[in-house]
Formats: C-alpha cells, structure tokens, sequence
C-alpha cells in the first residue's frame, strides 16, 4: 500500500456528522470548537494549546514543495527548517487534518505575524462542509530578505461558521475522501514564482557579463606584464652592448702596458648585469605567455 492509498483509507475511517449537537449559529468560540475537535475529531491531532477565543492556529507540516520539489522536514536540527528566498513560493503542508461536519465551513489565512515579514498566502479561503484531510498552503516572500519556517510554527488562524441544517438528499454533499489526499496530488512542480525564476535568470546574466569583462581585463593586465617584461628585457640587453661597445671603443685607443682604468672594470660588470637581467626578463616574459595559453586551453 502506497502513502496515498494509507491516506484514503485512513480519512475514510473519519467520522462526518450531519446533525448540530448544539444547534446553534454563527461563528464557534472555543467550547464547540473544542467539543467537535474531540468528538468528531474536527482537527486531527487537537491541541489545546493552538486553541484560541473563536478559532484554532494551524501549524507547517514535515512535508512541503519549493522550487517545485517535494521536500521533508525532520525533527532534528538543520534539517526542520525551509528557507523562503525573496519572491520564491512554497507549498506548506498542514499538520493537522481538518474534518468538517456536514453543517461547518472553515476560513483560515496567514497569521499576522508571516504578513508583516513579507510572506503572502494565495490560497481559497473557505473550506466547504464534510471536507476531510490536511491544506495545502501556497505562500509567496514578496520582501527583499529570505524567511524561515520551521516544522511546527503556526502558520494559519482557521475559524469555524455553522452553515443552514444539512439535508439529505437535497443538500449536496462534499465527497469523501476527497480525490486530492497528498501534496504530490497538487502538481506542486507547476507552481513556481515567475518572478523568483526571472530574478535569478536576470541575476545570472549580469554574473556572466561581468566573469567575461574580468576575463577580458585580466587578459589585457596578463598582455601588458609581457610586453614590459619583453621591453625592459630589450632595452637592458641595448645598454649592455653599448656599454660594452663604448668600453671596446676607448680600451682599443689605449696602449696595451698601460693598465685599464677602474671604470672599464665596472662597465663590464655593468654590461654583464644588464644581459643577465635581460635574459631573466625575457624568459619571465615567455614563461606568462605559456601560463596564459594554459590557462585559456584549460577554460575552454
């Protein structure tokens, strides 16, 4: 038996008076809310606590969608948490069933709380009469921040109206259970912000321009660093052979007893310097040049 044939069978074993045990109208406060939540199990599981003057908070559920995927949330910390980015949707599954009577509708919305962080709940506001089974909750962030919800936070106030008497055979009864029992029934992958997807699609363009501008400019900068180093190795290597040159020039017209002066010594260390360096920079010149094309092979 699949998880949706379980669900099926267990909402067909819950109970769907049709007949007010009060007979009364209007809005329920908390003593019939309660009153049919434990004798009918109206709201499945009940918990005093989420009990309020007219009506009851629901809470997230361990299974919700986002991005159009199914996900679960565990009882356990980092992974009881769904993060809602800025115009992302998801789908909130409730925990609690809810189980109408014949003669209740249900209204629920987001709580206040959720609307002033930014969260929008796009859902149908009522619940018809002898509905049986968990909500889905479609919620939209419209602000510019991520929100987080975690399993169990209220999410949603619901409050109970008491319809005219159910008649049978004249009043149209609500199908049970109905054909939609688990949140795959939603087609939850259908359901995604437009403006989520356009955002990011925008934001991964401006990214890609902006990686090929800094590829472009690190490839000038990687240009630049080779010509000098080529340039200065040049014109190192032009002093040296005119110092050397020069030295030669004015060494020849001198007699050979007489010693050279001090400064033909240091012309040629002078000279040797220069081609030395002239070397260096020209082979730094040639080893960037082979990183580039390296690195532009390994990128493309």
């Amino acid at each position: 038996m699949n998880r949706k044939e379980k669900e099926r069978e267990e909402l067909s074993g819950f109970p769907c008076p049709e007949i007010d045990d009060f007979e009364t109208s209007g809005v329920l406060l908390s003593d019939e809310i309660e009153h049919y939540a434990t004798e009918y199990r109206m709201i499945d599981p009940f918990k005093p606590d989420q009990l309020k003057p007219a009506a009851y908070e629901l809470t997230v559920g361990d299974e919700y969608s986002l991005g159009g995927k199914i996900e679960r949330l565990y009882d356990e910390s980092g992974k009881d948490t769904i993060v809602i980015q800025p115009f992302e949707v998801v789908i909130i599954w409730t925990a609690e069933r809810i189980n109408l009577p014949r003669f209740i509708i249900a209204r629920w919305n987001i709580r206040v709380k959720w609307a002033y962080n930014g969260l929008l709940w796009v859902g149908g506001p009522q619940v018809d009469p002898g509905w049986v089974g968990h909500l889905p909750c479609p919620i939209y962030n419209l602000s510019n921040s991520p929100v987080e919800l975690k399993l169990g936070d209220p999410i949603a106030v619901m409050d109970f109206v008491k319809t005219t008497p159910f008649k049978v055979g004249a009043s149209a009864p609500y199908n049970r259970p109905p054909k939609r029992t688990v949140l795959a029934d939603y087609e939850p992958e259908k359901l995604q912000s437009a403006l989520f997807t356009e955002a990011r699609q925008r934001i991964n363009r401006v990214e890609d321009a902006l990686n090929t501008r800094v590829a472009e400019i690190e490839k000038n900068v990687h240009r630049f660093g080779t010509r000098l180093d080529t340039s200065i190795g040049i014109i190192f290597a032009a002093i040296a052979i005119l110092i050397a040159a020069l030295s030669i020039f004015v060494t020849s017209s001198q007699p050979v007893q007489f010693s050279l002066p001090a400064w033909f010594y240091v012309s040629v260390i002078l000279s040797i310097l220069a081609l030395i360096f002239s070397i260096f920079s020209f082979a730094k010149a040639r080893s960037r040049e082979k990183g580039n094309l390296k690195d532009n092979g390994n990128k493309h």
